[in-house]
């Protein structure tokens, strides 16, 4: 390689990896909740990246996270996305009527 190539390189790298590191470019991640359990329910992502709790059990689900978290209660009727943007770690709780409740966590790096 040429020192004209690698300059090249090197400043293509710089170009894009900010681009690669974008939200723009976030990973989806799945929680299933069936009726007393979930799939996947300990996670981790990264900063920016995308969870979504889908309810496949068929009962209303209530999905809490613990007290200061700053995220979402809400009841998951369907489908519930949740962007993490701070470093750290989200104990959730889902509560479904007719089971017991269940615990997970997002570990966000």
């Amino acid at each position: 390689m040429t020192k004209r190539s690698i300059v090249l390189a090197a400043i293509s790298l710089l170009v894009l990896l900010p681009i690669a590191l974008s939200p723009a470019f976030a990973i989806d991640k799945e929680v299933v909740v069936s009726l007393g359990s979930l799939r996947e329910a300990h996670i981790t992502v990264n900063r920016g990246d995308h969870v979504t709790w889908r309810n496949a059990s068929g009962e209303k689900a209530h999905l809490a996270f613990a007290q200061g978290s700053g995220a979402p209660q809400v009841w998951i009727e369907g489908t519930v996305t949740v962007t993490f943007e701070r470093p750290g770690t989200y104990e959730y709780y889902v509560h479904q009527p007719q089971a017991r409740i269940l615990h997970g966590r997002v570990t966000v790096k």
